[in-house]
């Protein structure tokens, strides 16, 4: 959570996210979507940029590409209306 300090969250414990910080524990969705929701931002744009850190530019508008390709060949499924 760089630039963001762990009070300003309100979510969890300084404990807890400093070990998501280092890697030594994976948030659930419910958690990732608590603290998508208290930096203002939609919680696959954290996945998102989870996955792109370390990416060249070029390898993360690919990322992009290949995610909004992947999401519209779900739409097949209509898993959202099951």
């Amino acid at each position: 959570m760089r630039g963001v300090s762990q009070d300003g969250l309100g979510v969890s414990s300084r404990t807890y996210l400093s070990a998501l910080e280092l890697g030594k524990q994976t948030p659930t969705l419910d958690k990732l979507d608590e603290i998508a929701r208290a930096i203002g931002v939609h919680p696959l744009s954290v996945l998102f940029y989870a996955y792109a850190v370390g990416l060249t530019p070029q390898e993360v508008r690919e990322l992009g590409q290949l995610v909004r390709s992947e999401v519209s060949g779900l739409e097949k499924y209509d898993i959202a209306h099951e």
